[in-house]
């Protein structure tokens, strides 16, 4: 449901230290063969987020990073009766026909800058040439649906086409369930934010709406005669606005989309099973960043911490085993990933993962060689052209290089490959 390319002040201290901390360790993968290959290697990939074949999320930015499209599997009741399908066609028809478009417009962009507040970061000014773009935007949708990114054109922001940004989506009346504006807002903004639908970790979405380098903003709504709601978020710099940033900080800001898990941040809807858990909860020297991954011990018994940085006697995890993991706290400047209440793992300890949803697909673009969990050059290779599911992502630690699971054990790097 995604789409290909994409500081306040815990942000700015916080993303910029992740960029360069993190950033050469992170995300491994499992995925199966659907292609020819030199060496048998497949898996089975698992995966526990739900899907829905009718959303679909995008974002981009400037950027030549990743973010990919999923079209997930929904599950249909082949019981269901024409008049019974009919019938309720015509009752959600006459339900979503009574949105207010304008009223949602308005909301998105109160729940966008309510977001920030929450962040310490100024609001966004709408301006009547994005709003513009961004309903084209939607209003093309209707037609076409989410193009990921593919009719985007920054020229068309101008004069706010400077560190331009889009994020886009769309979600079926069904599964919005309501006419309220709020709500509606409430609910685009909480998946752009947590990137439920999103086979990338990467949650440009979020980096999007929170960049502290953008004042203007215009925001799009669209509905399908069939009920597709359609949302986009056209962000932009005119010159004056980028002049008054360093060139820096944006770039520093921008390598953060590089990063397979968020930046420092928080949102009350996002967070609400959360408030209560002292694992999640921000204090002096305690900060936590969210991923969607895990951790693979390396080839040792590796040690627990608990949420103060204190090493756990009572529990240890096994060598090469895997464990999920939601946050990374940032406990006293150093990295741990959350893999249990009350306990964390170093990041010098494991090997970090992120995952993907399903059905991504990689294709390799030579006889491509596959690595080991630890980056070694296991001496053997797939074919060329070969395609490859794909669940977890990493970066080799040798290289520097990400790299993409095609087996378990067995890892493609991003320099002999293309995301499909």
């Amino acid at each position: 449901m995604f789409s290909k390319t994409k500081r306040a002040a815990i942000l700015i201290a916080a993303s910029a230290l992740l960029a360069t901390s993190l950033g050469g360790n992170i995300a491994y993968a499992d995925t199966v063969n659907t292609g020819d290959s030199t060496s048998e290697t497949t898996s089975t990939p698992t995966n526990t987020t739900s899907n829905n074949s009718n959303v679909s999320t995008a974002t981009n930015s400037n950027s030549d990073t990743n973010n990919q499209v999923v079209n997930p599997t929904t599950k249909t009741d082949s019981s269901t009766t024409t008049n019974s399908t009919t019938n309720n066609s015509a009752t959600t028809q006459a339900a979503y026909s009574k949105i207010n478009v304008a009223a949602v417009r308005s909301a998105m962009f109160a729940e966008l800058n309510r977001l920030r507040a929450q962040n310490g970061l100024s609001a966004l000014t709408s301006v009547a040439e994005l709003n513009n773009y961004a309903q084209s935007r939607t209003d093309g949708f209707t037609h076409t649906g989410v193009d990921n990114h593919a009719g985007w054109n920054s020229a068309n922001m101008y004069p706010y086409y400077m560190d331009a940004e889009e994020n886009i989506a769309q979600m079926p009346y069904s599964m919005l369930g309501t006419t309220d504006p709020t709500v509606i807002a409430e609910k685009i903004t909480h998946e752009f934010y947590s990137e439920m639908y999103d086979p990338e970790p990467n949650y440009g979405h979020r980096k999007n709406m929170l960049n502290p380098y953008i004042d203007f903003v215009g925001i799009g709504v669209s509905i399908s005669s069939t009920g597709m709601v359609y949302f986009s978020q056209e962000m932009g710099n005119n010159q004056a606005s980028h002049s008054k940033y360093n060139a820096s900080d944006i770039y520093a800001y921008y390598l953060t989309n590089e990063n397979d898990y968020a930046n420092v941040s928080k949102y009350d809807i996002a967070d609400a099973s959360r408030e209560k858990n002292p694992d999640y909860t921000a204090r002096d020297n305690y900060k936590t960043v969210d991923i969607r991954g895990g951790v693979t011990t390396k080839n040792q018994r590796t040690t627990l911490y608990d949420r103060n940085g204190n090493k756990r006697v009572d529990l240890s995890l096994a060598p090469n085993t895997s464990w999920q993991s939601d946050i990374i706290a940032i406990i006293d400047g150093g990295y741990y990933y959350h893999v249990c209440t009350d306990g964390f793992v170093s990041a010098n300890d494991a090997l970090p993962w992120a995952s993907f949803l399903s059905g991504s697909t990689v294709t390799a673009t030579k006889k491509s060689k596959i690595y080991d969990d630890n980056g070694v050059y296991t001496g053997h290779s797939v074919s060329p052209r070969s395609a490859w599911i794909i669940d977890r992502r990493a970066t080799n630690p040798l290289t520097g290089v990400k790299m993409y699971r095609i087996g378990t054990n067995a890892w493609l790097q991003q320099n002999e490959l293309t995301i499909n």
